[in-house]
Order: structure tokens, then C-alpha cells, then sequence
């Protein structure tokens, strides 16, 4: 709906994979090239084949002429059940995981994000013919699972949509649900079934959905670039599926925070990438420049706030006496503040808030009143041409040097600020505003959204240090050789101060964690804070009290990119085991602790993550405190979930301090309880 009714429907599409080079205007059939390269589209051509696995196209039966089964790569196979970060997000799904693919090349079948609504005109089908082409992918899948051998009868099948795909040709994911990694759960939030894009397209099919969008304001046509050779087209490497500059870039250079990072983007910009005309080109289409006067635009669609805080057509209340502080340099910048409940919560740790909360206690924005699309950012600094109003590159690098001064003279005369400033761009791919916006925050206070964006906090001392680099070594300035190494030397020198103060940050935040024994978690993406003692109550002998042993004392396990520790679990479930210990930990020595209450669609994986650590006892049945003993009055206790005949005695649960991982018993592990068993295995859960 929203392709069709706000985004330029399937024209605006085929406008966007075309200009990326992944659809051949002429034929509208996908392209079989070396950039962007496209996996399945080369498979289906024949242009590629996978010997292993010829046997298994054979299971098609008679749909082997319309479909072709493909496989994972060997490495991703072998590493279905691994936990480990740098296979998680690209190891097959499941121990059995196969693809699906057409081997018809029309642009129509490249995602079922456009099943049945490009236009006849364009070679497309109707609803009810997409609707029926679908029908035969699933009954294909189903027959090559049945046929092929080895495979359960618990068959998953589902799509990626575009947005959310990495490759751009139609591919199903064809799993065997019986044994599903953790690759699986990882990717959950875009494994949209194909069953769920079955039901949608007979809803079409049934209302006679109409192929034509409805456009308020159609985008600007996208010709492709030229190369600087003046042979051939420009396009881009297709990574992750990149169909834009903007996720080009993100999948090139994913971590973008100091100079060689911001070096490496700006090469790519000009040397692979098209250079400025591509960014320029990219921004018209979407709306963010006005193609005769090369500015910013400043409407509602696309909203681009800074560009509207820098016309004066977005005004902040009870900013005025702020923006004066920056003196001589108020006219050409201007100062800006986040929402107030984003102020408010710029130390909370949920994930609600995490990401788009202010980055420290105290946080400001500062952008400029020139509306020209060359500072629109950092990357493009001094890249635009004289013929677009470019200034060069010795402008840029003086506009971004007193842009510096221009934030550190507000941050001395700002009542509470220390002396501690950090200035940090986000660099286009990274950046989230179409304008430029430089982050402006008190390092003595930082939040966890700081740590959570460092991988994209670029310091504008990196900035500097790359663009006096570039100046040096243009020929055309060479009579400034001395100045420009001398700008070069203080913009490296403050770069490295910049990193010294996050590094410094980063251990302040570390040893605050260790003094107030105080563990920060990532449970399966999601941030759980919990005291170590907490988590040491559970017995000795179990997986997550020798885990945790091992992850505080010797530095054993994994890390995210924030520096907490990584936990592959279900967060859902094993928050419930959390607040369990806590209560356990709370609750005085005389009182039991009735077991957890666990919504009954929650009850099976709960139970399953309560046996893989070790504490299905634990958590099953009634345990005693091990708080402080205390008068708590006479409250009357809530009544125990079901009879406490049917519950084993309660464990012995006494607070654990860190001890000598046990030896480990060299016995099998028992078997998983079902879903609902009071029996236990033990405190020594299998691991």
C-alpha cells in the first residue's frame, strides 16, 4: 500500500533498479554483470552453477524447468548453530536450508514486494496471475522438501521484502524448522511468510487491486552516471543489495569513526562511486535538492528538520539566548536541540530509548545557514564542481574550521558544560538528518546511545586532518605547503586527543560497571542490566553461573560492538529467569519465592532457556530467599500459581561469590523436560 499510495508505486521502483544497474532498461529483465553482482539472477541465467547440489533439483519433479533450488555457501552450512557474532548474521538459517529461485528474469518477479502491481503496459501480471504464480513457489518448495530426503515434515518457508532482502532476485527460504539456528531467531523481524504474502495477494486479488499509483509528488527520473572514462554506465557493487549511494556506502564502510574510515568513504565516493554528481543526482530524486538552485529543499516531503531550523521556518522555543552565544559566528551557524523527552532521557538504558535518545546529559546540535547542497555532509566537503556552486576544497576546510570554533565558543559560554567537548559528524550512509548537523556534547556525561552510535561518531578533527591531507597533496597548492602541514599536524593532534577522550570514556564506564558490581548485557539484541551477584545466585555447576565466571573473571566471552557482553538467548525468556534471581536475591532467607508467572505462549521457550542454563529447578518450583532477613510485616502473600504438592522441594540457593569453574562431569546431558514437567535434572544443567 505504501509503495503504491506514497512511494511512486512499481515505476519509482524500477526507476531505482535501474539506476543501480541491477535492471536492463531495454529488456526489463535483470542483469547477469559483475557490478552489481546478483546472485540468484546469475544462477538462473546458468551463468553459475553448484555441482554439489544438481542431484537435489531433481526433487523439483516437474517444476525443475520453472524453479531452481539453490544452496548456501559450504562455510555458511558448516556454521548453522553458531553463536559466534561473525556467522550469526550469515550462516544458513537452519541445519536443512535451501533456496528457491525463478529462473524468469522479468524485473517483476525480483521481489514479491511487487507481485501483481506492475502495470500490463510494463509486462506485468495481473493480481489473480501473481497470486497463482505464488501458489506454485510454495507447492514447489513443499514438493522439493518432501522429495529430497533427509528433511522433517516441519517446513518453513519465507521471503525477505525489499528493504529488508540483501540480494536483489526472488529467493525463498526453504528450512527445516525441526533444527533452526541462531541465525534464525537473529533475522525473525524480516522472515515474512510466504503464507502471509499468499493471504495479502488474494485480498488484492479478490478487491481488484489497481496497479497505478497514486503520486502527490512523483520524483525526479534517475539517469544513470557516467563513468569518469565517459565508457559505459556507472553502477553501483549491489552490496547488501544496495540499489542507492546511501546504502552503498553503509555496506562498503559499516563502521565509519575516524580518519581512515572517513578516508575510505571519500575514495570510494570519487574513485567507484560516481563522485559528487551521483550524490547530487541522489538527492534530487528523493526531494532533499532542488534541482535548478542546487539548495536544500525545506517542505514537509521529504521533512529535513535542520534544513527548516537553519531557513528560520522550524523556530525552538527558548533557544535565543543560546544561539547568541555563539557571537561573531551566529549568523552563518545555528545552534539546536534535540526533542526534551530525548533530553530527559539521555541516560536510559531501555531500549525504547537507546538510539534515539540524547547521546549525553548535555547535547546540542550545530548546523549551517547555507542551504547548499554541498554542506548538506561531511562527505561531500569540497567535492562539488564550480558548475553547482562548489567552493573547493579550501573554503570547506575553513568553513569546517571555524564551525569548530563556532561550537566550542558556545560550549564555554554555556552555563554547566565542562571542558570535556566531543564535536562529531555522522557521515552520509550513517547519518539519519539530510542535513548537516554536527553533534555537540559534554564527554564528562555520556549516555548509552553514545556507546550504542559510536561506530559512526566521526569526530570533526578527523574530519580536518583528512581534508588538509587531500589539500597537500593537490598540486595546485603546493605555495601553501608549510601552512597546510601545519594545519594537517594540529587537525591529526587533535584527532587523537578526540580518540584519547573516548577511549577514556569508555574506561570510566567500564571500571563504574565494575565498582558497583553492575553487568550490562546483550541478551539477543537487547540490553538487560543486572548486578554480577544476581547472576552468580544461580548454582554452581550450572551453564550461566560458569559462564558468567568465566565471562567476568578471565575475559572469556563474547562482546557486541558497545563492549557488553553477548548472550545468544531469547531476551524475552531470559528476562524472566533475571527478575527471578532478583526476587530470589531480595526476598529474606525465612520466605519462599513463588516460581515465575510465564504467560502460557511464552511457557515453551522459557522453559527450554531455563534447561539450557541449567535452572529448570530453579525456576519450577518454590525457593527460598537469600536476602537480608527483615520484618516485612504482615502482608498476606499472593496466592502460588497452582498446588504445591505437585512442585519439587525448593533448591538451596545462597549467594555465590566467583569460584573455580568445576570440573566438568563427563557424562551425557539429559534430555530437554517437556514444555509444563516439575521433574529436574539438577543444578548441573547440560550445556
Amino acid at each position: 500500500r505504501d509503495l503504491l499510495q506514497k512511494l511512486g508505486g512499481a515505476a519509482a521502483l524500477k526507476d531505482e533498479l535501474t539506476f543501480s544497474g541491477f535492471v536492463d532498461p531495454a529488456t526489463d529483465e535483470l542483469t547477469v554483470n559483475e557490478k552489481p553482482f546478483n546472485v540468484f539472477a546469475h544462477f538462473a541465467a546458468g551463468k553459475m552453477e553448484q555441482p554439489q547440489i544438481a542431484k537435489e533439483q531433481e526433487a523439483l519433479g516437474d517444476y525443475k524447468s520453472r524453479y531452481l533450488i539453490c544452496a548456501n555457501r559450504p562455510d555458511n552450512d558448516r556454521h548453522w548453530d553458531s553463536s559466534d557474532p561473525k556467522w550469526i548474521s550469515k550462516a544458513s538459517m537452519a541445519f536443512r536450508h535451501r533456496f528457491l529461485t525463478t529462473k524468469n528474469l522479468h524485473w517483476q518477479w525480483f521481489n514479491l514486494l511487487i507481485a501483481g502491481i506492475v502495470p500490463p503496459e510494463q509486462g506485468g501480471v495481473s493480481a489473480r496471475e501473481a497470486l497463482a504464480e505464488v501458489e506454485h513457489m510454495k507447492l514447489a518448495a513443499l514438493r522439493f522438501a518432501r522429495n529430497v530426503g533427509g528433511w522433517s515434515d516441519q517446513v518453513g518457508l519465507y521471503v525477505n521484502v525489499f528493504g529488508h532482502n540483501n540480494v536483489n532476485s526472488l529467493f525463498v527460504h526453504i528450512l527445516d524448522m525441526s533444527e533452526v539456528g541462531p541465525g534464525f531467531h537473529v533475522q525473525a523481524y524480516k522472515n515474512c511468510p510466504l503464507d502471509s504474502v499468499l493471504k495479502v495477494l488474494r485480498e488484492e486479488a479478490a478487491s481488484g487491486l489497481a496497479a497505478q499509483p497514486q503520486v502527490p509528488a512523483p520524483m525526479a527520473p534517475m539517469k544513470p552516471m557516467a563513468t569518469k572514462a565517459g565508457t559505459g554506465h556507472f553502477f553501483f557493487a549491489g552490496t547488501d543489495g544496495a540499489t542507492s549511494l546511501k546504502a552503498e556506502i553503509i555496506g562498503r564502510v559499516p563502521v565509519l569513526k575516524d580518519a581512515s574510515s572517513y578516508r575510505e568513504a571519500r575514495r570510494l565516493l570519487m574513485e567507484e562511486l560516481g563522485g559528487a554528481g551521483t550524490l547530487r543526482a541522489e538527492l534530487i530524486r528523493f526531494g532533499f535538492v532542488d534541482d535548478a538552485t542546487n539548495m536544500l529543499t525545506t517542505g514537509n516531503a521529504p521533512f529535513n528538520i535542520f534544513a527548516k531550523i537553519a531557513a528560520g521556518i522550524v523556530k525552538q522555543p527558548n533557544m535565543e539566548a543560546e544561539q547568541a552565544l555563539l557571537g561573531e559566528y551566529a549568523d552563518e551557524f545555528q545552534v539546536a536541540s534535540n526533542r526534551p523527552e530525548n533530553d530527559e532521557h539521555w541516560d536510559s538504558e531501555d531500549p525504547e530509548w537507546v538510539g534515539k535518545a540524547s547521546m549525553s546529559r548535555r547535547h546540542r546540535f550545530l548546523t549551517v545557514k547555507d542551504l547548499h547542497f554541498q554542506w548538506f555532509n561531511a562527505l561531500g566537503f569540497g567535492l562539488v564542481d564550480e558548475e553547482w556552486g562548489g567552493v573547493g576544497k579550501v573554503a570547506a576546510l575553513q568553513k569546517i574550521e571555524k564551525m569548530k570554533l563556532a561550537a566550542l565558543k558556545y560550549t564555554r559560554g554555556m552555563k554547566g558544560w565542562s571542558d570535556r567537548v566531543g564535536l562529531f559528524f555522522h557521515v552520509f550512509g550513517h547519518n539519519s538528518v539530510n542535513s548537516l548537523h554536527l553533534h555537540v556534547l559534554d564527554m564528562k556525561e555520556l549516555g548509552p546511545t553514545f556507546w550504542k552510535f559510536e561506530y559512526k561518531n566521526c569526530p570533526i578533527d578527523a574530519v580536518i586532518k583528512v581534508l588538509s591531507e587531500e589539500l597537500d597533496h593537490h598540486s595546485g597548492h603546493s605555495g601553501n605547503l608549510k601552512l597546510l602541514t601545519e594545519v594537517a599536524s594540529q587537525a591529526a593532534a587533535a584527532a587523537n586527543e578526540a580518540q584519547r577522550l573516548m577511549e577514556e570514556a569508555r574506561e570510566k564506564k567500564k571500571h563504574l560497571a565494575g565498582d558497583q558490581d553492575v553487568v550490562h548485557l546483550n541478551v539477543g539484541g537487547e540490553l538487560v542490566t543486572i548486578s554480577k551477584e544476581t547472576l552468580l545466585l544461580a548454582p554452581q555447576g550450572t551453564v550461566l553461573h560458569d559462564l558468567f565466571v568465566d565471562t567476568w573473571d578471565s575475559g572469556g566471552g563474547r562482546l557486541d560492538a558497545e563492549g557488553r557482553v553477548f548472550l545468544n538467548f531469547p531476551p524475552r525468556a531470559f528476562k524472566y529467569i533475571a527478575d527471578h534471581l532478583r526476587l530470589i536475591q531480595l526476598t529474606p532467607p525465612s520466605i519462599l519465592v513463588q516460581p515465575p508467572r510465564v504467560p502460557f505462549e511464552s511457557r515453551a521457550e522459557f522453559l527450554e532457556v531455563s534447561w539450557l542454563l541449567g535452572l529448570h529447578r530453579l525456576v519450577d518450583g518454590p525457593q527460598w530467599g537469600c536476602g537480608a532477613d527483615r520484618d516485612l510485616g504482615p502482608r498476606p502473600r499472593p496466592p502460588w500459581p497452582c498446588c504445591a504438592r505437585r512442585r519439587p522441594p525448593p533448591l538451596k540457593t545462597t549467594p555465590s561469590k566467583p569460584a573455580a569453574k568445576p570440573t566438568q562431569s563427563s557424562s551425557a546431558p539429559a534430555p530437554a523436560p517437556a514444555a509444563g514437567a516439575g521433574a529436574g535434572i539438577g543444578s548441573g544443567g547440560a550445556k
